[in-house]
């Protein structure tokens, strides 16, 4: 036999020609890459460049141009065309002194309208004569700025406006580009060319000199970039040696990476084969000297196998010829059998134990397992072929087991019988399980719901289960049903967008309770609620168990509520939208009878007709008090009327109060006593507007039902902690309220009795709104009265402490403020030949022109010259409304200038939403007819003024 190679001179022989092959291919990759890049980069440098000088151009005409239009604006040289002695004295000294540019080489004229020069610097035989008129159509004609870069130089130019037309043109001329541009360190030379191949620019003259003729062809060993710009190109050159410097030295430090990493290669195989077969020579030696010489089978040796290895491959074949004939020992057995779950037991012919394991040992001392009960198992298995389930208690009676037996021979290496092996399984839990499948089945069966259970890990889900009442409620048999997709009760009537909606939460693995439309056996409907519920095996979905029960006459019933409900909702649609209607209609005659009374107010009246005004006007008010309590009232059933939390001043409000009812106690001969405990508080937060109005409805109340005597209020303010408790108590010593009747004197449309309201008049809505505003407030109102000794209303309400003071929110409006404005132009916009006059006589001192509608408000304003600081709009007209138009002038159909004009709504609307619907539609304010002329007055205050902006 040969010698066989060493494993070192091995693993060199192979390793070595592929590692430098391996070496010389990346390095070739490496050096094309290097190469490639570098190219990249340089291209990417001049184009760089080009950018760079195409910015620097731009920037500096933009900059000379932005310089000639402010000296065009000068009011010097803008007077010189007026001022015909200005431009003879100063003009020229004005030029002189310009300093437009960094060129030094530059000429600039002043032209007039006609394109004859004014005053020049520099023009005169400087300019080329092509170049004079260029400029003048796009200036002088079109009005704008003007450049353009030529072979013999650059021409600017800019009109001179003189208001808004072009009154002459500032021109300048630069022969040399180059002095423009702002020049940056590179070391590229960048060049401008014209169309004839002629240099207009060169960064580098020294290089490339200007005014010479640029041959492309000349520079074949430079790295060049081109760009079109205007008629132009630009170029950026670098000879080949420069631009590539930057990357040459990166060769020789490849070449010599390259060498150190194939001397450190051959040195590592080297090196790894000489340790190699050290260590494997060290391995053979040591399991030679640790296992026991025995012969054996000899395994394959395969040709050219290194020594070391070969003797390896010898050594192992010896260690397993030894470890096959070595015996498993009894302690080895003893361990297999002990980690067994069954109970092991070994018998000898006798029945006698022979072996056991602890499992069996464990169960034996908590249960009595004793040799009597092994020989009766064994007997039994010997000449039964079932298995044997036995079931054992231990001594506590608190515990039991069951366990299936089995038998089997104990055979020696002859094949001969010598004993019996009796192998225990523990099936307590799964007896368990099934005593308590069979309990869940018979429940199942016997349940009044239906139940049918389907595998989802099929196609289709097929049923696998149904029970009894299944049957009785579908029509369909057990042997009918399973195997049917889970779809079977599914019919043409049954709600698609529910089925997807279950067939989503299947697919998801999420439980789910519906109601949809199912069909029996024979076709006939019924609504059924399903219960979906998935069972999931190790996080799996496998089955999904549905109950389902018949719910038809609960749905029809829902169907029955839903309908009568939308009904409900319908009907309180109806009644909103009648009451906004009935709002509109019924405050539009009555702001024409206010207005017309407020303007007859204003006129010469004797005594007489004095008093039938105030009559006339104290029953518009009370007339007006009863719409106010039905709206009111109608807000609050509608759920429509907010409560609003903004800060007021407490104290300010109830003197306020308080200073109207002295006048009406002082007519009626009646005293009025004010005791207040604010806590020297004067600042709160709260609705003020809806605590005017419980304090006035029961004061109006008390004066009303005092004829003698007096009315008496109480207010105080309870600390809270973090908010005020306001409790109020108006009391009078008028005709009171009978027993019987204070149960209902909140109530609507109520009041104690007929002749009170013969006798005295109103809505019986003013308690009904004041306990509700109460509530809404967070409090509530009771009542204690007497029968001819008089009333106590008592209520509170929750407020909230102001963080600070405020005063600019709770300034009351100077009268004298309103009457001294300045004069507005003003657009009332209104259909109501009534709302018009009294509009327009209560805006008496202002400019006013009216409009029916909106297309005629928007034809006012588009073509009216004179521009209009107001307009006041009606928000329901004919052929188009208020708010239609006052979007048509927002997006701009009445001209650019009026998109921003202040806009107020005049409108009859009170009811929730209105304001929002005028803010939506862009208003800017909003007054509820009927309005007075404060109301207009304050608007024009607001609004009209000259810095007004929207």
């Amino acid at each position: 036999m040969s010698a066989r190679p060493s494993l070192a001179s091995s693993l060199q022989r192979i390793l070595l020609p592929k590692l430098l092959a391996a070496l010389f291919a990346i390095s070739l990759l490496i050096c094309f890459a290097v190469v490639y890049f570098a190219q990249q980069q340089v291209s990417k440098n001049q184009q760089q460049h080009i950018e760079n000088l195409r910015t620097d151009i731009d920037f500096s005409i933009r900059d000379t141009l932005l310089l000639l239009e402010s000296i065009a604006g000068n009011d010097l040289l803008v007077n010189s065309f007026i001022d015909l002695q200005q431009r003879d004295n100063y003009l020229p000294l004005f030029f002189r002194t310009l300093r437009l540019s960094r060129a030094t080489n530059v000429s600039l004229a002043l032209f007039d309208f006609a394109g004859e020069p004014i005053i020049s610097k520099n023009w005169q035989k400087t300019v080329p004569p092509d170049l004079t008129s260029l400029w003048k159509p796009p200036t002088l004609e079109a009005g704008q700025q003007f450049w353009q870069v030529y072979q013999s130089g650059l021409v600017m130019s800019v009109p001179v406006h003189i208001g808004a037309s072009v009154e002459g043109a500032l021109v300048l001329y630069a022969q040399d580009i180059g002095q423009l541009i702002n020049k940056r360190q590179n070391s590229a030379t960048q060049l401008i060319v014209g169309p004839d191949q002629q240099v207009l620019y060169s960064s580098r003259p020294e290089v490339i000199a200007p005014a010479t003729v640029f041959a492309a062809s000349d520079y074949q060993r430079w790295t060049r970039h081109a760009s079109q710009w205007q008629n132009l190109t630009l170029y950026s050159l670098s000879p080949i040696t420069q631009a590539y410097g930057s990357v040459l030295w990166l060769i020789p430090v490849l070449l010599l990476s390259i060498i150190a990493t194939v001397l450190v290669s051959v040195y590592g195989v080297n090196r790894a084969a000489s340790l190699t077969a050290t260590t494997l020579d060290t391995l053979h030696a040591s399991i030679l000297t640790s296992m026991q010489q025995k012969s054996a089978a000899r395994s394959f040796s395969p040709d050219n196998e290194p020594a070391e290895l070969s003797q390896i491959r010898a050594a192992f074949d010896n260690l397993t010829a030894n470890l096959m004939t070595i015996t498993l020992s009894n302690r080895q057995f003893a361990n297999v059998i002990d980690s067994l779950e069954e109970l092991l037991v070994v018998l000898d012919t006798s029945n006698k134990l022979v072996i056991s394991n602890h499992r069996f040992e464990r169960v034996a001392q908590q249960f009595k397992l004793d040799g009597t009960e092994l020989r009766r198992i064994s007997d039994y298995l010997s000449h039964n072929a079932s298995p044997l389930d036995a079931t054992y208690t231990n001594a506590a009676g608190a515990r039991k087991i069951t366990v299936k037996w089995t038998l089997l021979p104990f055979v020696d290496a002859q094949k001969e019988v010598i004993g019996t092996i009796l192998v225990g399984n523990d099936v307590s839990q799964q007896r368990d399980l099934e005593s308590r499948n069979r309990l869940m089945t018979h429940a199942m069966e016997s349940a009044t719901v239906s139940i049918a259970i389907a595998d989802t890990t099929r196609t289709k889900m097929p049923i696998v289960y149904v029970n009894d009442f299944f049957s009785k409620l579908s029509g369909y048999s057990s042997a009918e049903a399973l195997g049917q997709p889970a779809d079977l009760l599914v019919g043409p009537g049954t709600d698609q967008v529910v089925l997807g909606r279950m067939l989503e939460n299947v697919k998801a693995g999420q439980p789910l309770d519906e109601t949809v439309l199912l069909y029996k056996k024979n076709r006939q409907t019924f609504y059924g609620r399903l219960v979906m519920t998935p069972v999931r095996l190790d996080t799996i979905v496998t089955h999904y168990v549905v109950f389902f029960q018949d719910v038809t006459e609960q749905e029809k019933a829902r169907e029955y509520l839903e309908d009568a409900k939308h009904k409900a909702e319908e009907s309180a649609r109806m009644k909103s939208s009648f009451l906004a209607s009935m709002s509109h209609e019924v405050r539009t005659p009555l702001h024409g009878i206010s207005g017309t009374l407020q303007l007859l107010d204003a006129s010469k009246l004797d005594n007489k007709q004095r008093r039938y005004l105030t009559l006339a006007l104290q029953s518009m008010c009370n007339l007006q008090h009863i719409v106010d309590d039905i709206l009111d009232f109608s807000k609050i059933e509608a759920g429509q009327l907010n409560i609003e939390h903004v800060p007021f001043n407490l104290t300010l409000l109830l003197e306020t109060i308080f200073e109207q009812y002295y006048t009406n106690c002082q007519n009626k001969g009646v005293e009025l006593n004010v005791q207040l405990d604010l806590k020297n508080t004067q600042y709160v937060m709260g609705d003020a507007v809806r605590l005017r109005q419980i304090l006035g409805n029961l004061l109006s109340n008390a004066v009303k039902f005092t004829s003698e005597g007096a009315v008496s209020v109480v207010i105080e303010l309870f600390d809270q902690g973090h908010q005020w408790q306001l409790y109020g108590r108006v009391s009078d010593t008028g005709i009171g309220i009978a027993d019987d009747n204070i149960g209902n004197i909140f109530e609507v449309f109520t009041q104690e009795d007929d002749s009170t309201t013969r006798r005295f008049g109103g809505t019986g809505l003013g308690l009904a709104i004041t306990r509700q505003l109460c509530q809404l407030c967070g409090g509530d109102i009771t009542v204690d009265s007497k029968k001819g000794q008089g009333s106590a209303f008592s209520f509170t309400m929750q407020l909230a402490k102001a963080a600070r003071e405020y005063t600019a929110g709770n300034k009351s409006i100077d009268p004298q403020s309103l009457t001294d404005l300045p004069e507005a132009r003003i657009l009332l916009v209104e259909d109501n030949e009534i709302n018009q006059l009294i509009a327009r006589e209560n805006l008496n001192g202002h400019k006013v022109m009216t409009a029916a509608n909106g297309k005629e408000a928007i034809a006012a304003l588009s073509q009216m010259k004179i521009q209009f600081d107001l307009v006041l709009m009606d928000c329901h007209m004919p052929e188009m409304d208020g708010f239609e138009a006052t979007r048509r002038i927002r997006a701009g159909e009445a001209g650019a200038r009026y998109t921003g004009v202040p806009i107020v709504a005049l409108t009859a609307n009170a009811m929730k939403g209105d304001r929002e619907a005028c803010v939506a539609a862009g208003m800017s304010d909003y007054i509820s007819k009927p309005f007075t002329a404060s109301d207009l007055q304050r608007v024009i205050k607001d609004w009209a003024g000259a810095d007004t902006v929207v």
